[in-house]
């Protein structure tokens, strides 16, 4: 997701910039980044991103998408037809302009069968501390000793080891 996020940087759109990552066996497949051209055609990344790996001649059946900007549907069918079943979207608020896209994007994913999972930056607070952490440190010494520490029961010399052989 952090390259999706550089790539994202790249982006000519004016409002919404998204970057896109394409992965298949922990390899980089196909990039793209959200375009608005001089004559307000909207190029979303995850297009932009199959069309790339496309161009290479990548096959993409079985890849991961990884995305900063929810896809559209049209994106959404195109990964469906490349043989892309998950798509990662990083989670943050709906652009409330594409509101309706996104909810066919979401609704056409469903019927595929296509997962569309959220991923979150930063940690839920709840469960960022360990309790148990402090509890750990204070462990009875007498009771639990380091099990590898030799002790009185350990053999010192090699004829007291007794094996079978």
């Amino acid at each position: 997701m952090d390259v999706a996020k550089i790539i994202s940087n790249a982006s000519s759109h004016p409002k919404f910039q998204g970057g896109c990552v394409i992965t298949r066996d922990r390899e980089i497949i196909g990039d793209g980044r959200s375009l608005l051209t001089h004559s307000k055609v909207e190029i979303d990344c995850v297009s932009y991103a199959i069309a790339a790996a496309c161009k290479r001649g990548t096959p993409t059946a079985g890849a991961v998408v990884y995305t900063t900007r929810y896809p559209f549907s049209a994106s959404v069918f195109q990964c469906h037809l490349m043989g892309i079943r998950q798509i990662y979207v990083l989670a943050h608020d709906w652009e409330p302009f594409y509101k309706d896209e996104f909810r066919r994007a979401a609704r056409l994913a469903r019927e595929i069968g296509m997962a569309i999972e959220p991923i979150f930056d930063n940690e839920d607070p709840r469960f960022a501390v360990n309790a148990q952490d402090s509890l750990d440190q204070q462990v009875d010494t007498t009771l639990f000793t380091d099990a590898y520490k030799p002790d009185d029961y350990d053999p010192q010399t090699t004829s007291e080891i007794l094996d079978e052989d």
